[in-house]
């Protein structure tokens, strides 16, 4: 290459030089030649301390004159076993059981070898000399090696406990095998986490786990933290339960006492020894549900999504881009993104290329008002499955803009449902809340008469099926969202009202779920899924706030400011004239509607009405007898 171009493509001279230190690197790695240079000097240095202290602390003995050829005898051979042995490659800092067992290996190995050639060739080689110089050698080579590594390890992990700022007083809490990983894997990795002690119900108090201090027992954490001014309490599996970690909160707010909680979420990766700082995690809001693992067969799910073409409205969403996730692990032939939101849909499209590289994704930007925009990209990508997630979900918000929620929520529906039978879909499945039961709000209306314009359509070749269920945690807009962000800026937290209950469950659950009765409900079926107990908002605030190691009403304050518009302070899955059948699958039901008539729903009336919210409400208390807007906030 001239000089000229050269400077032309400096970019070339950066690749040909990273090229050559890499080679530079392969063929002399500096670490290495450093360990062989050490144990060099200890087999050496090793041999003539035996011999020195098997000859009384002497050099003059007659046999001294086969020192060197003895040495080099030794050298070569110990240094070629420990090649073999891979001695040179293992990191100091790192040294464990394993590297030790090595090491005994490969002396013992060495000596052994060296005894055998001596053995064989001492009468002409070096007549006289004393064999159990090399038993020595082999004690203090071993030695020598092995105090090396462990010497590099601890002054590694002192410097490590040294470093930094050792601001986060942490107890663990665990079973003994849990708590021995753990404080080994603490030692080995620089931390601002200075470890004051352990609670275990399987070792005396005052005895010691790896030089870490049994404090008490498991179910005395607040207690001790409260003692040994703990900033934080670590908790083990199996102690990092949604009981145990309530329980915990309930005693640290009892002696009104500031610690966060986090905990090891993988019992698995405790037991293989995989644990490291980044395996730890704040406790969040969600592992307090307590809600049983959900047992499902997927093998229907796979069989029902496997090479179709699916499409998702709303796929940028918090349900609709889980979902979307969801379906693409099972492997569909097409996955097309529908989504108002220029910037939702760039995120989940992002996301899902990179983690689905051989999925084929469309990714387009409409609008469930518009029935050009549904039918254009149906019938563009040959769609034969739909999942509608596209809606207006903020009660409150809805409630200002009712207008908008009817477009959005009953009309963007009767235009979905309208296109998919004029294409031939086969199954469209319309994802619905419990704020449609009763409803007290707009938002919950427009979403009952949403399920109405699906369940009482005249049976096509079409297939409609909704699924129904509650809030789920950290979906955008939701309460729990907004309450990290109040804790965030100092409180106060804000809470509509002490009484008000919801029904909750975490993203991926709801979205397991709804796929698992998405495909085994049948046409115009209400699948309901079990959402357990309700939970107390107020309380939520509460455990959230200790959740951050502050004390509520005294760090944080919960502010009451009533009921919004719209709302109302508990919810249901059915409505009166509903009742539910189990399913053969875990937490889904079946609602069956008694034969009641209802007011047809005429979509020109409610276009009307919309534009005004008295108008609107009195036209959908006709078509919903049931609602409850008189007893909303």
């Amino acid at each position: 290459m001239s000089e000229k171009s050269s400077e032309k493509n400096p970019s070339v001279i950066l690749a040909i030089n990273e090229k050559l230190e890499r080679i530079v690197a392969a063929l002399f790695p500096i670490r290495s030649i450093l360990v062989f240079i050490s144990s060099l000097f200890t087999v050496i240095l090793s041999f003539l301390l035996a011999f020195y202290l098997r000859h009384d602390f002497s050099f003059s003995s007659v046999e001294s004159e086969y020192i060197p050829k003895i040495l080099l005898l030794v050298l070569v051979t110990k240094l070629l076993i420990f090649f073999f042995f891979k001695l040179y490659d293992g990191m100091w800092r790192y040294v464990s059981i394993f590297d030790l067992s090595k090491i005994f290996g490969a002396n013992l190995v060495a000596s052994l070898f060296i005894l055998f050639i001596l053995k064989s060739i001492r009468t002409d080689f070096a007549p006289g000399f004393s064999l159990n110089v090399l038993v020595i050698d082999f004690l203090l080579c071993f030695l020598a090696m092995s105090g090396k590594r462990m010497l590099a390890r601890v002054i590694r992990e002192s410097a490590a406990r040294a470093a930094g700022i050792k601001d986060i007083k942490t107890i663990l809490l665990g079973s003994t095998e849990s708590l021995n990983h753990v404080i080994q894997a603490f030692s080995a990795s620089p931390s601002k986490r200075r470890i004051i002690g352990a609670l275990c119900d399987e070792i005396k108090i005052g005895h010691s786990i790896r030089g870490t201090t049994v404090l008490g027992k498991t179910t005395s954490a607040a207690k001790c933290a409260e003692k040994h001014d703990a900033s934080e309490i670590l908790l083990l599996p199996p102690f990092s339960t949604p009981s145990a970690i309530k329980s915990i909160l309930d005693e640290l707010e009892q002696r009104n006492k500031k610690c966060e909680l986090r905990m090891i979420p993988s019992y698995a990766d405790i037991a293989d020894g995989n644990i490291s700082v980044s395996h730890i995690k704040e406790v969040e809001i969600e592992d307090l549900l307590g809600r049983k693992p959900v047992r499902l067969d997927r093998s229907d799910v796979a069989t029902f999504v496997h090479d179709r073409s699916i499409m998702v409205t709303g796929a940028g969403g918090s349900i609709g881009s889980e979902l979307c996730h969801q379906i693409a692990s099972y492997k569909p032939s097409k996955l097309l993104l529908f989504e108002l939101s220029e910037y939702n849909l760039y995120e989940i499209s992002g996301r899902l290329t990179s983690a689905y590289p051989d999925l084929k994704i469309i990714s387009v930007i409409g609008d469930i008002r518009d029935t050009s925009d549904i039918e254009k990209a149906i019938r563009d990508n040959d769609i034969d499955t739909i999942y509608h997630a596209a809606a207006y979900k903020h009660v409150p918000l809805m409630e200002a803009n009712p207008a908008m929620a009817v477009r959005t929520n009953i009309f963007g529906t009767a235009n979905l449902a309208d296109i998919a039978e004029k294409c031939g879909i086969e199954r469209v499945v319309i994802i619905s809340t419990d704020k449609a039961v009763n409803p007290s709000s707009i938002m919950g209306a427009t979403k009952r008469i949403a399920e109405r314009l699906v369940l009482e359509r005249t049976p096509k070749q079409t297939e409609f099926v909704v699924v129904r269920f509650g809030n789920v945690l950290g979906s955008s807009g939701s309460v729990i969202p907004r309450f990290k962000q109040q804790l965030k800026d100092g409180g106060p937290i804000t809470v509509t009202s002490k009484n008000v209950v919801r029904y909750f469950m975490s993203i991926p659950e709801a979205v397991d779920l709804l796929l698992q009765a998405g495909a085994v409900g049948e046409n115009q079926d209400i699948m309901v899924l079990e959402m357990g107990e309700q939970i107390r908002i107020y309380d939520m605030a509460r455990k959230l706030i200790e959740l951050s190691g502050l004390v509520p009403d005294k760090d944080i304050d919960i502010e009451i400011v009533g009921m919004r518009p719209g709302e109302k302070e508990y919810e249901e899955l059915l409505t009166d004239d509903e009742k539910v059948e189990k399913t053969p699958y875990d937490r889904i039901y079946v609602g069956k509607k008694r034969i009641t008539k209802l007011p047809d729903v005429e979509l020109p009336a409610l276009k009307k009405a919309s534009v005004n919210i008295d108008s609107l409400k009195e036209l959908l208390s006709q078509l919903i007898p049931e609602n409850k807007f008189d007893e909303a906030g």
